[in-house]
């Protein structure tokens, strides 16, 4: 599969109801022909959960933004319980949903892709990003032109490197080029 391929799989979970989870809510997952894909913010709870910014630590993940890891954190034994994904992807806070799932698996020693597509930051310090860079997790992640969501909050980082796609709407940070749909016109067929 493509990264277009798992962006496509990104959008398809806004109209699924979830594999586990539930469906207004931050925390679900969608389980698509063995791939984990973890849905963005588009409802109240899923908001609530991006504007909790506090930090919490998490023993072997480190400072994470509390948010991101309580959404993960209510359905995680249920996704771990489940057979080890080909690949995880997500997009906005299902893209930090995906990076927390594969490091989540690289601590019992699993290795899974991750598919992040404009993922905020959610990390205070770099022991996520060593620990998937000590595990060779290959790690996939976008922003769109000039997508605002990538660079918030300004004080955390994400693990990983960003690639570039796509082109700005506008020459300023702005969150039309956060939209799905033009993640996925952004990337190559």
């Amino acid at each position: 599969m493509t990264p277009r391929d798992y962006a496509i799989l990104a959008q398809r979970s806004y109209q699924d109801a979830p594999t586990v989870g539930w469906p207004d809510s931050a925390s679900r997952m969608h389980v698509y022909d063995g791939v984990h894909v973890f849905r963005g913010s588009d409802d109240v709870d899923s908001w609530l959960h991006d504007f909790d910014i506090d930090l919490i630590d998490v023993p072997g993940l480190g400072k994470l933004h509390a948010g991101f890891y309580t959404a993960w954190l209510a359905i995680r034994d249920q996704c771990l319980a489940l057979a080890p994904p080909k690949a995880t992807a997500g997009h906005s806070l299902g893209g930090a949903l995906t990076l927390i799932c594969c490091a989540e698996w690289a601590l019992r020693d699993v290795i899974v892709p991750v598919y992040a597509f404009e993922a905020p930051r959610l990390c205070a310090d770099g022991v996520m990003a060593a620990l998937l860079k000590a595990k060779n997790v290959p790690v996939f992640a976008t922003r769109n032109g000039n997508d605002i969501v990538t660079q918030v909050p300004p004080l955390l980082t994400r693990p990983g490197e960003l690639t570039q796609i796509g082109h700005a709407s506008a020459p300023f940070d702005n969150v039309t080029d956060h939209s799905i749909g033009r993640v996925i016109q952004a990337l190559p067929a």
